[in-house]
C-alpha cells in the first residue's frame, strides 16, 4: 500500500441506506438537555429547516464530529439550524454529553437533546444526519465526517444537482 490509510478513507462515502427521497415524517424532538431540563426542538412549526445530527459519545464514527461541531455549525451557516441529537439516560452519560458538547468557555456550540424517541421517530443510529423542514425530511443519511456531512446537507438545502 502506498497511501496511508487516512487519505483512503477520506476518499470513501456512505453507502445509502434507503432508494429514492426520504420517506420519513418530519416530527419534533422531544427530551433532555444533558442539564436535565425539559427540550423540545420544534420542527414541525420551523420556518427554517434543522439539521438533526444523532451522535452518541461512544461512537467512534462520532469523534470527529463532535470535536468539529463549530466548524459543522459554520458549514451550513445560517441556512439550517444545528442540532445534536443524543440518546437519554441511561443509554448515555448526560456528563460525557456535556463534555463532548462544550466549546472553549463550557457552553455547548450546538443545542443537545437527549432523547431515545427522535431515535425511533427518525430511524436513525449515530453518526446519523436529518435534515428535515415543516414539510418533510430533505435528506437522511451516515453523517460521515464533518466534510461529507456539511456537504450532504449543503447539497439538499440547495435542491438536486443540475450537472451531467
Amino acid at each position: 500500500m502506498t497511501e496511508p490509510p487516512a487519505d483512503i478513507l477520506r476518499r470513501l462515502r456512505p453507502i445509502p441506506t434507503t432508494v429514492g427521497p426520504p420517506t420519513t415524517v418530519p416530527r419534533d424532538v422531544v427530551g433532555v438537555a444533558p442539564d436535565g431540563r425539559a427540550v423540545r426542538i420544534d420542527v414541525v412549526g420551523a420556518t427554517a429547516p434543522v439539521l438533526l445530527l444523532f451522535l452518541s459519545a461512544d461512537c467512534i464514527g462520532c469523534r470527529d464530529l463532535w470535536a468539529d461541531l463549530s466548524e459543522l455549525h459554520s458549514g451550513i451557516g445560517r441556512d439550517a439550524r444545528l442540532v445534536v441529537v443524543t440518546k437519554a439516560p441511561p443509554a448515555e452519560d448526560p456528563a460525557a454529553i456535556a463534555a463532548l458538547a462544550a466549546g472553549d468557555k463550557g457552553h455547548p456550540r450546538a443545542p443537545v437533546v437527549m432523547s431515545e424517541s427522535a431515535f425511533t421517530d427518525y430511524h436513525a443510529a449515530a453518526p446519523f444526519l436529518a435534515l428535515a423542514t415543516s414539510a418533510g425530511v430533505l435528506v437522511e443519511s451516515v453523517a460521515w465526517g464533518v466534510d461529507e456531512t456539511v456537504r450532504t446537507a449543503r447539497a439538499a438545502l440547495t435542491g438536486p444537482s443540475t450537472d451531467g
